[in-house]
């Protein structure tokens, strides 16, 4: 049994992600330099607005795309993983964003993958929010997503201390970061809302065994703010999920690993409900 395998049995998964993460953290900071990706911030056009793409104006359930090579405890999910590929092809389906993930241990992802994405998208003129998801710890963090062109930033409530949040949010404020906030309990939603945040996902995956709960979306979402933009994350593969997420009235959902992880996503999207 592998060490991974030992800690999700233990419920400890999520003490090694961020154990490794701030170990990842230490080293990126002797090798970035603050004042270089300050500079970077500015080459970038103003951040989209997600209240552009989100809620949708005929009430319709929005798809949005996370971009990954591998997961944890999924594996390699793309051997010839092209991000740039996938969202050109994935922005003609009617996605609200794109979510791309940047963490390189567990999902194999980089920054320069955020730029490269980003800057597909600016070359075709299509006006699509890229939402950078790593596991957010440091006000760092939210400077590196602007300076690699990111929108929005994707952090997870449960991963960050009351002060680690305000200096987190702070940083995002500073860079014109929109921030959506991952919440699995009700303290989590109440943390969300004193913040003022109001992009909310409701993250069906349990970080510390990674397995997933759908039910948690039916006992959250009367706990959002209605003004909030809703949304929900974690496993999501089948149409009658989605027809559960929608009655529920959020405004979109992720998908992650079951889209990514099929020989044509954009077929599979398709499957789904979403796009032509």
């Amino acid at each position: 049994m592998s060490v991974w395998e030992r800690a999700r049995r233990r419920g400890r998964f999520l003490e090694l992600i961020l154990e490794d993460k701030r170990e990842e953290l230490a080293r990126r900071r002797r090798v970035l330099d603050e004042g270089t990706l300050r500079l970077q911030t500015r080459l970038w056009p103003a951040p989209i607005p997600l209240r552009t793409v989100l809620p949708d104006p005929q009430s319709r359930l929005r798809p949005v795309v996370a971009l990954m090579r591998a997961a944890p405890f999924h594996g390699l999910l793309r051997p010839s993983y092209d991000p740039v590929r996938l969202a050109l092809s994935l922005a003609t389906r009617g996605i609200a964003a794109l979510v791309v993930m940047t963490d390189a241990r567990y999902y194999q992802g980089r920054l320069e993958h955020l730029a490269a994405v980003k800057q597909a998208l600016l070359r075709r003129r299509l006006s699509i929010p890229v939402i950078r998801h790593d596991f957010f710890l440091d006000p760092f963090q939210a400077l590196e997503a602007r300076a690699f062109g990111a929108d929005a930033i994707w952090i997870s409530m449960g991963m960050l201390s009351p002060s680690g949040l305000r200096a987190l949010l702070e940083a995002a404020a500073e860079c014109g970061l929109e921030v959506l906030a991952e919440v699995r309990t009700e303290a989590e939603v109440e943390a969300a809302q004193a913040a003022g945040l109001d992009a909310l996902i409701v993250q069906r995956r349990d970080w510390r065994t990674f397995e997933v709960d759908p039910t948690l979306p039916a006992r959250l979402h009367s706990l959002l703010p209605r003004e909030a933009i809703r949304i929900v994350a974690g496993g999501i593969s089948t149409r009658q999920e989605i027809e559960e997420i929608q009655a529920l009235g959020f405004h979109a959902v992720i998908f992650e690993e079951p889209l990514l992880s099929a020989r044509d996503p954009m077929t599979r999207l398709s499957e789904l409900g979403f796009g032509s």
